[in-house]
């Protein structure tokens, strides 16, 4: 009995060991998430969706505001639509991935209709209940830990060790999800983005404007507000899945803008004219243009930060006149 369980302690370490050279190395092939909880606490965020997980890049940002007081490093702590709704779970997840000490960070809040949408009865977010507690990032204490074994025991079923060999996507360590094999079929890709249309016209039909997600939404906004400069973002999507998620919510962009002003954050939307961006399935930007996109949003950014230097030096010239 005894040397069984030497032998069965020694087979354990031996698998433990293995797995985790290959996580170290390999992580971002084998899962979509593993690689954001196994890097330091972030100064700078950016948060939502699978939307924003492929859309938005970190090292564009990186060098974009390199030579200004925006702390880095810069995460993208976003994961997908089935994982993700604003309430206490994210905002929870949030607070222990954020290093407490920042002051200057950038926090990039994407938004859109159904990441503010009640999936289950009514009373269940009234009471507390979120559906999305037991999946990570929620149901992960430890976020920061390298190797993270709480994710292997937690969240073994999100591991896909075939994408190894495959290498078809890549979640890179600073958080963005590179898609590296997408077919040049447009038959095909037309007919991906007629799932996405069939998905979210499901969505449409069976979940509710959530008044809990959005409280909780201000109250993460004021949260963040309190470490650096926060922005909510309604990232581009083709014509049809707009009309989709306006036919759902229609006054959606002029509540995130109230939102915004109430909160003194900003509020970027490119679903207007003039900021158009093509997507592969209609939801999704590619990684090719997710550079000109992340560019474009800095820009938005960098003007809005301008803008509101502007106004609060106009304010303290006005403080400081002499009326003698």
């Amino acid at each position: 009995m005894k040397q069984f369980l030497i032998k069965s302690l020694v087979f354990f370490s031996i698998v433990v060991a293995i797995l985790s050279l290959v996580l170290v190395r390999y992580g971002g092939y084998v899962d979509y998430f593993y690689e954001k909880f196994t890097s330091p606490r972030a100064s700078s965020l950016i948060l939502g969706d699978s939307r924003s997980l492929q859309g938005i890049q970190p090292e564009v940002i990186k060098q974009y505001f390199n030579n200004t007081e925006v702390e880095r490093p810069i995460l993208n702590y976003s994961f997908t639509l089935k994982q993700i709704a604003y309430g206490r779970p994210y905002t929870e997840s949030i607070k222990r991935k954020l290093d407490s000490t920042t002051k200057n960070g950038l926090f990039i809040i994407s938004v859109h209709p159904f990441t503010l949408s009640n999936r289950t009865a009514q009373h269940e977010e009234e009471e507390g209940v979120f559906f999305e507690a037991n999946m990570p990032p929620h149901n992960m204490r430890y976020v920061n830990n390298s190797p993270n074994y709480e994710y292997l025991f937690k969240n073994w079923d999100y591991f896909h060790f075939r994408g190894i060999i495959r290498k078809s996507s890549k979640t890179h360590k600073d958080g963005w999800l590179e898609e590296t094999n997408l077919p040049d079929d447009k038959k095909l890709l037309q007919q991906w983005k007629q799932n996405q249309v069939s998905l979210y016209g499901g969505f449409s039909e069976k979940w509710k404007k959530s008044p809990v997600r959005m409280a909780h939404l201000e109250e993460l906004c004021n949260y963040l507000n309190k470490h650096g400069e926060v922005f909510m973002l309604r990232m581009p999507i083709d014509d049809d899945l707009l009309q989709i998620e306006n036919a759902y919510w229609e006054n959606f962009d002029k509540d995130m803008d109230k939102l915004s002003k109430k909160l003194h954050v900003g509020y970027i939307n490119f679903n207007t004219s003039e900021n158009r961006f093509q997507t592969y399935d209609g939801i999704h930007i590619d990684k090719f243009a997710g550079v000109p996109f992340t560019e474009n949003l800095c820009d938005s950014i960098s003007s809005m930060l301008k803008a509101r230097k502007y106004v609060l030096e106009d304010s303290k010239k006005d403080l400081d006149l002499d009326y003698e």
